[in-house]
């Protein structure tokens, strides 16, 4: 099954801007971090966003992929699987590594050290030489080329928001073999989600907050959010009950929900609670059939779904825009970016950051169009062509 649910591609493309949001604060607008905390924590607590990537990606490929693993499971069926994964998120994962080892490359023959910003200036690593961090450091450049540097590195190395990628790739790994148990009738295995919240408790306990982005605990994170959106796929709703969530209320309602819950400051439990008022809009979203009514409209549009089908370039590609930009202006106009970050108006950051963001979606479109697609197209239909062969052969 391949059909496409309304309204879960808007919400990624959402989620992805609000990521935008979250790191560009802590480099071309960190002059607005503080005073914007004061009126509001929703760009603060915006990492949270990450754990609705996880819960969307294990509903969606619970959706695809489910009646072809209960059919059985080989080692064909999960090598196909994990090629079609591997052309969907590799081609541009590895361009935008590229970029920045180049980048880099360029920093270590030129005798440039690392540049971030007045807030890297105060955390006293502006400076460091190239290839020894604090992101792009040598030693953690074969996990990243391999995409297991979010387990195997306590730290974010190179394309930062690419930590979840790497999880996301060794959740796909398991995901077969975990789709007998995710199968169960929902009222059969109530006892998983119970055991994911506990999780997701035990980590913001120990940690402080669901804003684990390296080790072990990085993988657990986004096993239990991919683990809670395939469980949340099979759960079957009566046609009463279903009729309850399928409508704009229901729909708007968990949305603002959502919103009010990342305003709030991190305390207590607020991480855990977030995390499952996020599982709850994708099961509701999910819920939702096609219809002209305004909330449906509002969020489901050609624009809102345009900006989901290039969330995956633009999760990448800001982050390589905030890391080169930053010290490519440092470098050709500081007087420039030295003059920006003393501007403290709301206006100036406002236009700053729709500028960034336009930046952001431009570079993000021409790389959907132009190598996200093409490369996700050619991989697999090379694929397609190497296994004609070999049964040909055979």
């Amino acid at each position: 099954m391949n059909k496409q649910i309304p309204i879960l591609t808007p919400l990624r493309g959402f989620a992805a801007l609000c990521v935008v949001f979250f790191h560009a604060r802590l480099i071309f607008f960190v002059q607005w971090k503080d005073p914007v905390s004061e009126y509001t924590h929703f760009i603060e607590n915006s990492y949270l966003w990450v754990d609705l990537f996880f819960v969307l990606s294990g509903f969606v490929m619970m959706h695809i992929y489910q009646q072809t693993f209960l059919q059985g499971i080989s080692v064909v069926k999960w090598r196909h699987f994990m090629w079609l994964r591997f052309s969907r998120i590799y081609p541009l994962f590895l361009s935008t590594l590229l970029v920045l080892v180049l980048w880099e490359s360029f920093k270590y023959f030129a005798a440039i050290g690392f540049y971030g910003g007045p807030l890297f200036e105060a955390w006293g690593v502006n400076g460091i030489p190239a290839f020894a961090g604090p992101f792009n450091s040598g030693d953690t450049l074969m996990a990243n080329f391999l995409m297991l540097h979010a387990v195997v590195n306590l730290d974010l190395s190179w394309n930062i928001s690419s930590w979840s990628l790497s999880v996301e790739w060794l959740c796909y790994m398991v995901f077969p073999l975990l789709i007998p148990m995710l199968s169960v009738r929902s009222r059969n295995s109530v006892w998983m989600p119970v055991v994911i919240i506990f999780i997701w408790a035990g980590i913001n306990k120990n940690h402080g907050s669901l804003d684990v982005t390296g080790d072990l605990y990085a993988f657990i994170r986004g096993l239990c959010g991919f683990a809670m959106g395939a469980w949340l796929r099979n759960v079957v709703l009566s046609p009463v009950v279903k009729k309850c969530f399928d409508n704009d209320a229901a729909l708007l309602s968990v949305f603002l929900m959502s919103l009010w819950l990342m305003h709030l400051p991190k305390e207590g439990s607020h991480n855990v609670y977030v995390a499952l008022v996020f599982s709850l809009m994708v099961f509701i979203a999910a819920q939702q059939s096609e219809r002209q009514t305004p909330v449906f409209k509002m969020m489901d549009n050609r624009v809102t779904r345009f900006l989901g089908d290039i969330s995956y370039s633009v999760y990448l590609w800001h982050a390589v825009l905030l890391l080169v930009g930053v010290e490519v202006l440092n470098l050709i106009a500081p007087e420039a970016l030295a003059s920006w970050f003393t501007q403290t108006s709301w206006s100036a950051g406002m236009w700053g950051m729709a500028a960034f963001m336009a930046v952001t979606i431009l570079i993000s479109s021409l790389s959907y169009y132009g190598l996200e697609r093409p490369a996700m197209k050619y991989l697999r239909k090379k694929f397609q062509t190497q296994r004609y062969e070999v049964s040909k052969a055979s």
